[in-house]
C-alpha cells in the first residue's frame, strides 16, 4: 500500500507574539480567524534580514514580503504551535504553487555549496536571484553541537512577493497571479484598505493572501474555540463563501468545508 513520505498539509501557524505571548484569549483567536477569512493571510517583512553564513562568508537576505508555512504530520503539530502560535490554517499545495511558493532549500553552517559565491555569483547579484535567496535558509538556527537540525524538520515553504515580481508578472502577461495578491494600502480596495487602517502598531501587512477553495484544515487553539466558531454565523458564512470561489479549477477541495480539529486531537494522526 502507497503510504506519502510527506504531509497532505501545508500549514500556516499564527498567533505567538501579540495573543499567546499577552493574554492567549480565546476571543482574540476568533478574531484572528474572522479576519483571515474576509482578508486573507498577512504577507509582511521580518524587522531584521535573516544571514547565511556559506563558502566562508556571511550574506544578508534581502527583506522580502513573505508567508511561511509547515509541512507537517498533524501530530507535529503541538511543536509548531507553541513556536509561531496557535492557529492553523492548512492548505494543500497547490495554493502555494498558484502563487509562486516553494519549499525553502536548506544548507548548512560553515559548508561549501554551488549556488553561492564563488562559485556562482547570480543569487547575490541579480534581482531574479535575490528573490530566490529568500528561499534558502539553515538546517539548524545553531552552531552549537549536537546539531538538532531544528530548522531542517520543519519542512518550511513561502510565498515571497514584490513589486519587482509584480512587474515581471505583468510582463508575462499574468495578470492572473497578480490579481491572487491584494495591496490593501490599496484606497480602491475599500474593505481591506479599511482594515489596514485600523491596525495598531508597526507590524501591518504589505499584501493579504485570500484563501480559495484549497483550503483544507483549520487547526484551532483547543476546544473552546472550536466550539465557538462551529456556533459563529459569520465564520460558517465566509467558510461555505470560500469553499465555492470560482476562480479555482480542478480543486477537488472546491464546494466542501475544510477539516476542523483542536491541537489535542491532532497528536492521534
Amino acid at each position: 500500500m502507497y503510504k506519502p513520505i510527506h504531509s497532505d498539509f501545508i500549514i500556516h501557524w499564527t498567533g505567538k507574539k501579540d495573543i499567546d505571548d499577552k493574554d492567549g484569549s480565546d476571543e482574540l483567536y476568533i478574531r484572528r480567524l474572522k479576519d483571515i477569512l474576509k482578508y486573507g493571510l498577512w504577507m509582511a517583512r521580518d524587522e531584521k534580514p535573516e544571514k547565511l553564513d556559506i563558502n566562508g562568508r556571511v550574506l544578508e537576505k534581502p527583506l522580502m514580503v513573505k508567508t511561511c508555512f509547515t509541512e507537517l504530520k498533524l501530530s507535529e503539530s503541538r511543536m509548531h504551535a507553541e513556536k509561531y502560535g496557535r492557529l492553523g490554517i492548512g492548505v494543500k499545495r497547490y495554493f502555494l504553487f498558484d502563487r509562486l511558493g516553494s519549499p525553502m532549500v536548506y544548507v548548512q553552517h560553515e559548508t561549501q555549496n554551488l549556488f553561492f559565491p564563488p562559485y556562482s555569483d547570480w543569487l547575490v547579484k541579480s534581482q531574479e536571484g535575490k528573490h530566490l535567496l529568500c528561499f534558502f535558509k539553515h538546517m539548524c538556527s545553531s552552531k552549537d553541537h549536537p546539531l538538532v537540525y531544528d530548522n531542517y524538520n520543519e519542512s518550511e515553504w513561502r510565498i515571497v512577493y514584490s513589486e519587482s515580481i509584480r512587474k515581471l508578472l505583468l510582463d508575462e502577461k499574468r495578470e492572473d497571479v497578480v490579481s491572487l495578491f491584494k495591496d490593501p494600502k490599496d484606497p480602491e480596495d475599500i474593505e481591506r484598505h479599511e482594515y489596514y487602517k485600523q491596525l495598531k502598531g508597526n507590524k501591518k501587512p504589505e499584501y493579504l493572501l485570500p484563501l480559495d477553495p484549497w483550503l483544507a484544515i483549520i487547526i484551532y487553539p483547543n476546544l473552546q474555540v472550536k466550539k465557538k466558531s462551529i456556533e459563529d454565523t459569520e465564520i460558517r458564512k465566509r467558510l461555505k463563501e470560500i469553499a465555492n470561489r470560482s476562480h479555482v479549477t480542478g480543486c477537488p477541495e472546491r464546494t466542501h468545508p475544510p477539516i476542523e480539529l483542536d491541537l489535542d486531537a491532532c497528536h492521534n494522526f
